[in-house]
């Protein structure tokens, strides 16, 4: 008896640890799902789950044939959303206001402000959408009061020279679902890196509108190509590398929670 007891306890403390390892993993499967890396957006692709922060992260490209509009007026009341225009030109119409943006501009739609696209042109117009839902509650008012929904085409974007190639200030304020949300754009000279591989608590998306890069995250060196998120989770070392012939550019996208 005193044996069985004696191997049951030294079972016991053998599998305890590999049980507590996949309850742990268990439960973060069930707060985050998706990972850093690199994922490609296109018609087939898109990217969806949870991560740390957010309750809901959707990536996914959508193309609106010539005269056509998206949807009715409508406010979303429980998430922002970017609006990055991939090819051709867009209407964007946020409450009565209505702008018409180019390739590669950029619109913040915040949450309950309502929203429209239109393409008024007669070629069609293709645009990517990046969806956020936060864990904390959204604060309209304080959307609102930091400055509302922001559009911009490309080419009114205040261009910063650097040693490496430009950079773009986009908005870097609080808004309806974050404490501080900050955007740029990047343009990386052929061979050029982003900076020296480094880490920071908040998480990060970059999104790649032309080139060919390596991402470095973590331990890899990841190839990236035109129409690619990268997602990156909090603390997670990681720098990027034009390693196409050509300038690339991208949005770098970040945000501070509640």
């Amino acid at each position: 008896m005193t044996t069985f007891k004696t191997e049951r306890l030294f079972l016991l403390k053998l599998v305890t640890p590999f049980l507590s390892s996949l309850i742990i993993s268990n439960i973060h499967a069930q707060v985050d799902s998706i990972i850093s890396g690199v994922y490609k957006i296109d018609g087939n692709n898109k990217l969806q789950g949870r991560t740390s922060n957010l309750s809901m992260l959707n990536v996914h490209v959508s193309t609106l044939a010539a005269g056509k509009t998206n949807h009715p007026p409508r406010a979303l009341m429980d998430r922002e959303e970017l609006i990055l225009v991939k090819d051709g030109s867009l209407t964007i119409t946020i409450n009565d206001s209505s702008k018409i943006l180019g390739s590669g501009s950029i619109a913040l739609i915040i949450a309950g402000d309502a929203q429209s696209f239109t393409n008024a042109s007669d070629k069609p117009v293709s645009y990517y959408v990046i969806g956020f839902t936060a864990k904390t509650p959204v604060n309209i008012d304080c959307g609102r009061s930091s400055g509302g929904s922001f559009v911009k085409d490309w080419n009114e974007l205040t261009v910063k020279k650097t040693a490496k190639g430009e950079s773009r200030p986009v908005f870097d304020r609080p808004s309806s679902m974050f404490e501080r949300f900050e955007v740029h754009a990047t343009t990386l000279n052929a061979s050029q890196e982003s900076h020296a591989p480094h880490q920071h608590p908040q998480e990060e998306i970059m999104f790649l509108m032309n080139g060919n890069v390596t991402m470095h995250i973590a331990n890899e060196n990841i190839k990236a190509t035109e129409g690619s998120a990268i997602f990156l989770r909090p603390d997670v070392l990681h720098n990027l590398t034009n390693t196409g012939s050509e300038p690339c550019w991208y949005y770098a996208i970040k945000w501070y929670a509640y």
